[in-house]
């Protein structure tokens, strides 16, 4: 089925979030215009009233009013008028002076005035003793074009800065989509840096913290994978010679005729079967006793090892109840074939699991210690411990504590702690249970080796 293309979640919350804001400033039009009309008829009052007096002022020094300081004050009129009321100057128009009284006799010395028209005069007025000063300017209002296309590019401009912010919060949504993705493709070193947002991070942790879990979930299968390779490939070996003589037992018994040779051969393949039977439960139960394990060693420190291991089986402890800690750490490192090990310790922890699983406030704690020339991996529990009857066949392949049990996981462990020069024990745990005690050398490997060992 082919899939849509569909847009970018960030990318539409952006545009919406864009627009919702641009228009937000559209019912500021009608407020914003008669503010600016407002501020338009300050400024040119202001104009009127600074040039009647700079105009005044100057004829009190006998400077001559001409058409050129109407130009140079931005006047439409200016008006000068002797001390009986005679016209001494008067250049532009558009403006009737009947009007004068009225606006000298303002304390402010101008005013607004509407004309027969509809256009709007800013007129300020100076009188001296001699002589009174006159200016009229026409207020130029901004039409409500002008103002909405200013409103319009103001709304557009935080429009764009609002997507572009909800974008920015939005995009580490879309690496944490595409991480994922890689995560489910199966791709490992799937990591992603900190936005520096609170809400986020945690998620961004949380993927890194799922995409490490993985590797590790992926990095112990490979190595159970790896444990019956082996496997597999010493019962394939050591059932090949008892196939073969089967194989040629019964090509004998299909071409004898005799009843007495017939029945020899039948019994000698039924040995053969016997023979096979013990060959396959041998290897299948103490393949990892017999020191058949190849080890490829790296330097490697146990601390983090089995750290992963307790923080993966936690919640299946959290889930039956039973507190799993971890103790004491040392990050001494050793050679060690760390796949192995690793299966090895989390044998031991899920075996401990297993004996509280029943056990009300259950708990189970691992620690890495040291001890002259010997690393140690111990796991506790304050279950009910060893039974007497099995102590002494406990790490034997094919006994179990449990019913459903094959007894092959502690034979296991005993295989690999022992193909690495080490031994394990059990004794009583201070929490009340069993204690096993995994004990590695901590001396290097020996000269000429270069980290691949097969045990004797």
């Amino acid at each position: 089925m082919t899939r849509r293309s569909r847009p970018s979640a960030a990318l539409v919350l952006g545009v919406m979030s864009g627009a919702l804001a641009a228009v937000t400033f559209l019912p500021t039009v009608i407020p914003v215009t008669r503010v600016i009309h407002e501020a338009e008829q300050a400024v040119s009052l202001r104009q009127a009233q600074s040039a009647a007096r700079s105009v005044s002022l100057g004829i009190r020094r006998g400077v001559a009013v001409t058409a050129r300081t109407r130009a140079e004050h931005g006047a439409d009129l200016i008006h000068v008028l002797g001390q009986d009321r005679e016209q001494l100057y008067l250049e532009g128009g558009g403006f009737k002076a009947d009007s004068y009284d009225t606006v000298c006799s303002q304390p402010s010395g101008g005013m607004l005035l509407e004309d027969g028209k509809g256009t709007t005069w800013a007129v300020a007025c100076t009188d001296a003793v001699k002589h009174r000063v006159v200016v009229a300017n026409r207020v130029a209002f901004r039409s409500p074009r002008q103002v909405l296309t200013l409103i319009s590019l103001l709304a557009l401009f935080v429009g764009i800065i609002t997507a572009m912010g909800v974008l920015r919060l939005l995009s580490p949504l879309s690496e944490v989509s595409r991480a994922l993705q890689r995560v489910g493709a199966g791709h490992r070193g799937v990591h992603m840096e900190g936005t520096g947002l609170a809400e986020l991070d945690e998620l961004v942790d949380r993927l890194n913290a799922a995409a490490r879990s993985m590797e590790v979930r992926e990095d112990a299968i490979l190595a159970r994978i790896q444990v019956v390779n082996e496997m597999a490939r010493l019962v394939a070996h050591e059932i090949r010679n008892p196939l073969q003589s089967l194989d040629f037992l019964a090509s004998l018994m299909a071409s004898e005729d005799s009843p007495d040779e017939r029945r020899q051969l039948m019994q000698a393949i039924r040995g053969e079967i016997r023979a096979l039977d013990m060959v396959v439960v041998r290897l299948l139960r103490d393949s990892a006793t017999s020191g058949a394990l190849k080890l490829h060693r790296t330097e490697q420190s146990l601390g983090p090892v089995v750290k992963q291991i307790v923080d993966l089986n936690r919640p299946e402890a959290n889930a039956q109840g039973t507190r799993l800690k971890l103790g004491d750490v040392s990050f001494r490192p050793v050679m060690v074939d760390v796949a192995l090990i690793s299966r090895s310790v989390e044998n031991l922890v899920r075996n401990a699991l297993q004996a509280v699983a029943d056990v009300r406030g259950g708990l189970v704690r691992v620690s890495v210690t040291e001890e002259p020339g010997w690393l140690l991996v111990t796991v506790d529990d304050n279950g009910s411990g060893v039974d007497e009857a099995l102590a002494e066949q406990v790490f034997d392949a094919g006994v179990s504590g449990r019913r459903d049990g094959f007894g092959l996981g502690l034979s296991l462990v005993k295989g690999v702690i022992e193909a690495h020069e080490g031994f394990i024990e059990f004794g009583t745990s201070p929490e009340g249970g069993a204690r096993f005690v995994a004990r590695l050398p901590l001396a290097g490997l020996p000269e000429g080796d270069e980290g691949v060992t097969d045990a004797a």
